[in-house]
């Protein structure tokens, strides 16, 4: 494996430290946000041409641009790209999800934050 780490072991190194109950919020909060790669690669190469999976993914707008598009057939051509591309964007966002309710578990950010929200106090 060298290097990388598999998604469970990402899911129990953000657990550490969390009481047991803490650990069963959180995986349970974290089972309802996650995304599966194999759902995102299947969306991409099926349904690409209508950003399936930029839905899927939470990119609204991406996806919406390629519905605009989707008569060129330019965003199946790269959907197909993204079907090599999508493992790694999962495993972060995945990841980012992770950090972030763990972050809200330990009450480090308030509840309701979404991941990659910037926190900072004008």
């Amino acid at each position: 494996m060298g290097g990388y780490a598999s998604p469970m072991s990402m899911e129990f190194a953000v657990m550490q430290g969390m009481t047991e109950q803490q650990q069963m919020i959180f995986m349970a909060q974290y089972n309802l946000m996650r995304k599966d790669v194999t759902a995102a690669i299947l969306l991409a190469f099926f349904l690409g041409s209508f950003g399936a999976h930029r839905f899927y993914m939470g990119e609204i707008g991406l996806g919406v641009l390629y519905v605009v598009f989707c008569w060129t057939g330019i965003p199946h051509l790269v959907a197909l790209v993204e079907c090599f591309l999508l493992p790694g964007r999962v495993r972060m966002y995945n990841l980012q999800c992770a950090a972030a309710i763990a972050d809200q578990i330990r009450g480090n950010v308030p509840v309701g934050v979404a991941p990659g929200t910037s926190l900072a106090v004008s």
